[in-house]
């Protein structure tokens, strides 16, 4: 059998292999990865400390709609889908 040689991609793509030959995909973000801080801040595009002031709890709510957080002992923590979620409920149309 013919050896070839490989290549080496991220765990984020898939290959797949059939008879008309192979093709490599980038896998989807699955809707419930959880996500960190700087994680957040770089899907959004915003600094980290944007993300904590978005989350952040006073004696009065800081925002109308703040973004939802997991509350952990290591940290915030986002469900991606909750954060996507959240950003579309941020949109605004304006009535031409």
């Amino acid at each position: 059998m013919k050896q070839t040689k490989g290549i080496e991609l991220p765990a984020s793509f898939v290959v797949t292999v059939s008879h008309a030959g192979a093709e490599i995909l980038p896998t989807t973000q699955a809707e419930n990865d959880i996500l960190t801080v700087a994680e957040v801040a770089e899907l959004l595009k915003c600094k980290p400390s944007s993300i904590y002031n978005l989350t952040r709890i006073r004696t009065r709510t800081r925002y109308e709609n703040p973004i939802p957080v997991l509350r952990l002992p290591m940290g915030l923590r986002f469900r991606r889908s909750s954060v996507l979620a959240w950003l579309k409920s941020q949109e605004t149309t304006s009535a031409a």
